[in-house]
């Protein structure tokens, strides 16, 4: 796998300060996962689809208990009835899935740091954060902003997890303990900037005891034509940045966003949300004049 941008590798201890959150913002919830991780781990022999969720619920529906462990009460997770689910605490699968070879996907709508895991994490049956080394693969393939939906995905090998956004690759990690069995979390408890909620579209995952078998094109014969390749999903065009627009009190800008105010425009410089007393012209540390 090529990657567009590299700072090399580092080796988690255990986990950095902001992963640490992820481990152990609810002993509950990592109890739950130890037990059902030695008891319900997922088992296949080949590629087949062992976890979905569309949140096909009506509105108000708790999360199915079945396949979702919640830090925290019920009311912390609910279906909008329009498919999604609202969550404002950390929660993760049941289930622990030990196939060699895994893609899960979830299409994740939350503001954050920087770093996919943040979103969209992984942990082992006992709720621990995995051990290893860290490699960025590209920086530019992880928006942030919250203001949209991405879909995030995690390719997991028993030497390698690989966290994609939007079908680009941005994180690789190499576990100091290969092959151990992973339950997949939606994160909402990194690094002390815990935001206020997160909204997920769906979460699914394929795993088997082989990788994904990769498509391939058969070769000409005198019998007939080559075999066209197989379609592949272009990826999604870059989200154009609005006109800047006046500043407002009680709004969320991230960095390199544009605003107005009497008559000037600035440029954010750290993301934030807008206070009052907070003008632009007053908070030369978040705005610069442009």
């Amino acid at each position: 796998m090529d990657a567009r941008h590299r700072s090399g590798s580092r080796r988690w201890l255990i986990r950095p300060r902001a992963l640490l959150a992820l481990g152990v913002a609810g002993a509950g919830l990592v109890g739950a996962i130890a037990v059902t991780g030695q008891g319900d781990v997922a088992v296949a022999s080949e590629h087949r689809p062992v976890f979905d969720d569309d949140f096909g619920g009506g509105r108000g529906a708790d999360l199915d208990p079945s396949k979702w462990l919640l830090d925290g009460d019920a009311r912390n997770g609910r279906q909008d009835g329009e498919g999604r689910l609202v969550v404002d605490r950390l929660i993760s699968t049941r289930k622990a899935f030990a196939e060699p070879f895994g893609h899960a996907e979830a299409r994740i709508k939350v503001r954050r740091a920087d770093g996919p895991w943040r979103a969209f994490g992984v942990v082992d049956k006992y709720g621990r954060v995995l051990r290893g080394d860290v490699e960025t693969l590209d920086r530019e393939a992880d928006p942030t902003s919250g203001r949209q939906f991405h879909t995030y995905a995690i390719d997991w090998s028993p030497t390698a997890v690989v966290w994609s956004v939007d079908g680009r690759p941005s994180l690789k990690l190499t576990p100091a303990e290969p092959g151990l069995p992973i339950a997949l979390v939606l994160n909402l408890a990194t690094d002390g900037r815990r935001p206020a909620r997160m909204v997920v579209d769906f979460v699914k995952v394929t795993a088997g005891a082989k990788p994904m078998p990769i498509p391939t094109t058969a070769s000409p014969t005198s019998a007939g034509p080559t075999s066209a390749a197989p379609a592949t999903t272009p990826p999604p065009p870059p989200v154009k940045k609005p006109a800047a627009a006046a500043w407002k009190a009680y709004t969320d800008y991230d960095a390199g966003d544009l605003v107005t105010y009497k008559g000037v425009t600035y440029k954010v410089k750290e993301a934030h949300t807008a206070l009052p007393g907070w003008e632009p012209s007053e908070l030369p540390n978040l705005f610069t004049k442009v």
